[in-house]
């Protein structure tokens, strides 16, 4: 006799099958715009690392990240590119 499958048995196994995936995106990445002083270059940072390289800085203070393609300075740009 085959045993039929209940829609509670169902539901676990939908709930199982989160936990075996923690690293499963929740929110989604934010993104902050950089652009390098000396060539022009724009490149996004995620907003985790930011905030993270921002530890000891005052308030206001953006930090400065190294440009990948001519080794510049890369700063806050001041508006978003999707505005």
């Amino acid at each position: 006799m085959k045993k039929t499958q209940d829609p509670e048995n169902e539901q676990d196994k939908l709930s199982e099958v989160d936990l075996w995936n923690p690293w499963e995106e929740e929110e989604p990445e934010v993104w902050i715009d950089y652009v390098c002083v000396e060539c022009g270059m724009m490149d996004p940072v995620p907003e985790f690392i930011v905030a993270e390289c921002s530890y000891e800085l005052e308030a206001r203070e953006s930090p400065e990240f190294f440009c990948p393609a001519c080794n510049g300075t890369l700063v806050r740009k001041e508006e978003p590119a999707d505005k």
